[in-house]
């Protein structure tokens, strides 16, 4: 069963991972972390971030100790480094000392200069659990010692090879994440089994490849997949970059297991829109948020004979077909300490016109009032809000958690 009772118990006490503001040590995240940065983590059991590494608490991204608070400083994939020179271990403890000094190995060193050799690796591997009845989980995370701290679990097909959802926690905190980090590549780890990189399907040459030779068109078409414009099918992140706050966090999010194809011009419209809205809604009403980030159903054109077809981004040469191109992407929202939810569903295709069957649940957005996304602007995407409950009734896929009423 997927790991859902436990992200959620952890979420709902998700302070616990926040330091309260004291009077010995004070670190701002973006000025006195270090390049290449450490992860922050507390000295304690617990395997998920959300309980596990340290936040900031307020918005300028300030952390605070008391005097002889200890934190453990880790490099996984690298070494803990003191002005430069490697410790040969990829943890250590540091101990407040006052202002931004801490004692590693008896020595007094200020915070910036505790980094790590190179950047933190993440790890993405599965966990040897089911999910969407036999669909496998993957938890992507740091590998800490003898402890994994999980991030993001997601869903997925290695049959379509295919992310069916992520679940991933949205803090409060995120308001004092550092920002303007540098993206890193995405990786696809080891999870496709394509004869051509993920890389390579994703861009625009490989899609438009694979798209043409689905419908039948000429390999230089450029009606569906366009070389200039935004139609086109960029990597849409599940669990988005920004719903992190340390640099360090934000580039684990950066897994093809983490995403799906999606239009660029739904990505960046209508869909980006309603994800700042919702690190909004988080922020202000001091909400820590469980999010389910999925797609549902495979995208279909015409080909050259009129003949529906679906789309994907790569195929066999016996006949396999993998990455599909979704028919909607979604985003649960949901608050455990309430219990309320919202449903959020986007059609996930610019070339067709809109007709009823593209509404799978019921549209409740006049309800909504934190959404500032432009409904009446299909060039940004056709979005709409549904109910928890009545959404399943077409997507059953996710865990099952109570809801008592709309996230308004």
């Amino acid at each position: 069963m997927f790991s859902l009772v436990l992200v959620l118990c952890l979420l709902a006490q998700s302070h616990a991972a926040v330091i309260p503001k004291a009077t010995g040590c004070t670190i701002v995240i973006g000025k006195h972390l270090g390049n290449p940065q450490p992860v922050l983590a507390l000295q304690n059991d617990a395997t998920t971030a959300s309980e596990a590494i340290i936040l900031p608490h307020d918005k300028q991204g300030t952390i605070a100790f008391n005097k002889g608070d200890s934190i453990d400083i880790a490099c996984p994939g690298a070494q803990v480094q003191l002005y430069g020179t490697s410790m040969k271990e990829d943890l250590v403890a540091a101990t407040c000392n006052s202002g931004t000094n801490f004692k590693v190995n008896g020595k007094l060193i200020p915070f910036l200069n505790i980094t790590c050799s190179r950047s933190p690796k993440s790890s993405a591997r599965f966990t040897g659990k089911r999910c969407a009845k036999n669909m496998k989980e993957i938890q992507i995370g740091f590998q800490v010692k003898d402890r994994f701290i999980d991030h993001i679990l997601t869903c997925y097909d290695e049959k379509s090879q295919n992310a069916l959802y992520a679940v991933s926690y949205l803090s409060h905190n995120v308001a004092g994440s550092q920002v303007n980090f540098p993206r890193p590549s995405f990786q696809a780890a080891s999870f496709y089994k394509t004869d051509q990189k993920v890389e390579y399907l994703y861009s625009r040459k490989g899609q438009a490849s694979t798209v043409n030779e689905i419908l039948g068109l000429n390999a230089n078409d450029s009606s569906i997949i366009h070389p200039t414009s935004k139609i086109f099918l960029a990597v849409g992140h599940f669990a988005p970059k920004a719903d992190f706050v340390f640099g360090s966090q934000q580039r684990l999010t950066f897994y093809f297991v983490n995403a799906a194809p999606q239009w660029q011009n739904i990505n960046g419209g209508n869909w980006n829109t309603m994800e700042k809205n919702a690190r909004k809604l988080s922020i202000e009403r001091k909400l820590d948020l469980t999010v389910y980030t999925g797609t549902h159903g495979v995208m279909t054109l015409p080909d050259v004979d009129g003949v529906e077809q679906k789309l994907y981004l790569w195929t066999g040469k016996k006949g396999q077909r993998g990455i599909p191109v979704p028919a909607f992407f979604y985003k649960v929202i949901y608050e455990p300490k309430s219990q309320l939810g919202i449903a959020l569903v986007s059609r996930n295709d610019p070339h067709t016109k809109i007709s009823k069957s593209d509404y799978i649940c019921r549209d409740v957005c006049d309800k909504v009032k934190w959404l500032t996304w432009k409904q009446d602007n299909m060039d940004l995407g056709l979005v709409y809000c549904c109910e928890v409950d009545d959404f399943r009734k077409a997507v059953n896929v996710l865990p099952a958690f109570k809801v008592k009423s709309l996230l308004i």
